[in-house]
């Protein structure tokens, strides 16, 4: 009688750790999954990005012979991310919690700026085209053209954002006085020589 009382005590707990280890296995396949699925969308935004900053090349080569285009680059999307990084967030270290909203709050940031830049450019294009006035259209190119390098400066820093983090997964630190820091300043100096 005793036996089968051990037993059925070690089939109960050898079938309660069986499903505690599966429990624990799916949450860290879950997480996996979820982390593998942010990684992901950042490659695909800094292959969007590339677009973005070609259309912004453009326009700079149109400003610098004073005209304006009635366009803007279309947004970037980040469904991932927004669905997802409430769920990710717990399997996260600190310093890729902190890239990853650094990174998508300027994307939206980026996207919303387009946005106001496709309504000026719309509303000005009019205005440029009916008027022959140089005196009252050069103010308006550069009010368009100083909206398009400040995007363009914007949308490099995002892309070194994401390669900074794509290039250290489980680390992204910004550290203030490391090599990451020297890098940034270093990517900050050329950026403003290449717009000016």
């Amino acid at each position: 009688m005793e036996d089968k009382i051990v037993n059925t005590l070690i089939s109960v707990t050898a079938g309660w750790l069986l499903a505690q280890g599966t429990s624990v296995f799916k949450d860290w396949w879950a997480a996996r999954k979820l982390k593998a699925g942010l990684l992901t969308e950042l490659e695909d935004i800094q292959n969007q990005i590339q677009r973005v900053l070609l259309i912004h090349k453009r326009q700079i080569q149109i400003f610098a012979i004073k005209g304006m285009e009635p366009t803007a680059a279309l947004p970037i999307p980040n469904m991932f991310f927004r669905q997802y990084f409430k769920d990710a967030f717990p399997h996260l270290n600190r310093s890729q919690r902190i890239s990853f909203q650094l990174i998508h709050a300027n994307l939206e940031y980026l996207n919303k700026k387009n946005e106001d830049l496709a309504k000026f450019a719309e509303e000005s294009y009019k205005d440029i085209r009916t008027k022959s006035d140089e005196q009252m259209i050069l103010p308006i190119i550069d009010v368009w053209g100083d909206r398009v390098i400040a995007l363009y400066k914007t949308a490099k820093d995002v892309h070194w954002h994401i390669s900074y983090h794509l290039s250290n997964p489980k680390a992204p630190a910004f550290d203030l006085m490391g090599s990451m820091h020297e890098n940034y300043l270093k990517f900050q100096d050329d950026l403003e020589q290449e717009v000016t």
